[in-house]
């Protein structure tokens, strides 16, 4: 009589029981963090198309070509697509260099083409769809404005309407770019309106880029929004993100006898001038990370940088410890400062740097804290990168030009005027002169506060 009422309590135990087990068994849920743009992503075609033409400007019109013909047709996937395409650049000569090859790379990872063409989305959106009828729009989804008219055949052997006055501005935006000269023997300018990846682009293109290079017109093409199934808005890279958690119950820690610490700790934290130990960074993934006390965090900069420097490629090592800090914070913390590094150190802070600023130069010109950011960064390397290559072409080898730009004599060349300078301090009488409200090294409300600027 008691068999099923035992029975529905033996189910629910072991239900019970799976439950807590699968709750144990998942794993912690992650935080994402994802920075969006206020538009959608454009079709991955443009954006290489793009990428490419701030790369080498001379390779926007042939890659064109190439789209027009439908040698990008066959591509299923983004995979496909940014392969074909990359060696397409190649085999046309239009990125010829591991360094701009690398600089393109940068570039798209970045997406920093995407703003470009948004801009003439915009445009289309705000400036030229108004304009037309909505029946007229929808009826030639690849048009070209030629003469103050819209004309939806590549022959332009009849006009579908006639545009308002707004479009009949034909100056050069900022984001055109412009096949043949505007002289007075060429005719009115060609301005194609299409979506690059439409079955119809392609005999749009190859007829008007054809009188362009005869010198019977100029022509520019603008970008219309392209339809896109389940678009979604673009993802921002290049940006830092801080995302701070708050707990709500509230942890008290005695940390007050992290600053005496063990002779252990002590010993770890001085900054000594010695032969640097053997370090071995952590290969695979930690559990629990260990923490690190006040005294060891004195001398963990000068640590780190000492064993990047002394490692076999200290440029791989460096991204290493960037990549994952904390991972291999706990074992720099057991190595000695070598005796050059905190040489020049100690020389650096007395004539040049005070602590808490960093200053970096590329190619010997510094590079400003405001500018630190990947898109003013690739900017800059493309730059310099055209000095160099500029110095290549007349017969210098790339470390010869780079000493060349970062030479000492070119830097006093461009340094400007000094500004007067002021000595405010009253040491000569007698250190009277100047009273001070909060005397940080005297007075008793900071005696508690570390003596290490660092800290």
């Amino acid at each position: 009589m008691h068999s099923p009422v035992l029975l529905r309590w033996i189910v629910y135990i072991l239900s019970c029981v799976v439950v807590l087990l699968s709750r144990r068994a998942s794993p912690t849920p992650a935080v994402n963090v994802v920075l969006q743009a206020s538009f959608n992503s454009a079709p991955y075609l443009l954006e290489l198309l793009e990428t490419a033409a701030e790369e080498n400007s001379t390779a926007y019109f042939p890659l064109l070509d190439r789209i027009a013909e439908g040698r990008f047709l066959d591509c299923t996937t983004d995979e496909e697509l940014y392969t074909l395409f990359l060696q397409v650049l190649q085999d046309d000569g239009h990125i010829t260099t591991p360094e701009a090859l690398s600089s393109l790379q940068f570039a798209l990872s970045i997406h920093s083409a995407a703003p470009r063409i948004e801009a003439h989305y915009q445009y289309y959106n705000t400036s030229v769809e108004p304009s037309l009828m909505v029946a007229q729009d929808a009826a030639c989804p690849v048009w070209v404005y030629f003469d103050g008219k819209q004309h939806c055949s590549p022959a332009l052997d009849r006009a579908q309407q006639d545009v308002e006055e707004q479009l009949k501005n034909v100056e050069v935006l900022p984001f055109d770019r412009v096949l043949g000269g505007v002289t007075e023997q060429s005719g009115p300018p060609s301005i194609l309106y299409a979506d690059i990846t439409s079955p119809l682009f392609g005999q749009f293109h190859q007829t008007i880029s054809s009188t362009a290079r005869n010198g019977q017109t100029s022509y520019r093409v603008r970008y219309r929004p392209a339809s896109i199934p389940n678009a979604r808005p673009l993802a921002i890279h290049g940006y830092g993100v801080e995302l701070t958690l708050k707990r709500t119950d509230y942890i008290v820690i005695d940390d007050r006898g992290d600053d005496k610490g063990d002779d252990t700790n002590k010993k770890a934290s001085e900054v000594t001038e010695s032969e640097p130990e053997e370090v071995v960074l952590e290969a695979e993934e930690l559990a629990d990370l260990k923490p690190l006390s006040t005294s060891e965090l004195r001398g963990l900069g000068l640590k780190t940088a000492s064993f990047v420097m002394s490692s076999d490629d200290p440029f791989d090592t460096l991204i290493k410890m960037s990549q994952d800090f904390p991972k291999h914070s706990s074992a720099i913390t057991k190595r000695n400062v070598s005796g050059d590094l905190l040489a020049e150190h100690r020389h650096n802070r007395d004539v040049l740097l005070p602590a808490g600023y960093n200053v970096v130069w590329m190619n010997g010109m510094q590079v400003e804290a405001r500018q630190m950011d990947a898109f003013a960064l690739l900017e800059r390397m493309r730059r310099e990168r055209s000095l160099v290559d500029s110095l290549r072409d007349i017969g210098f080898s790339g470390s010869e030009s780079v000493q060349i730009l970062s030479h000492p004599s070119i830097a006093e060349s461009k340094v400007n005027i000094e500004a007067q300078r002021y000595d405010y301090r009253d040491n000569a009488e007698g250190s009277k002169v100047i009273i001070w409200l909060n005397d940080i090294e005297k007075d008793k409300r900071y005696q508690d506060w570390p003596a290490y600027l660092n800290a």
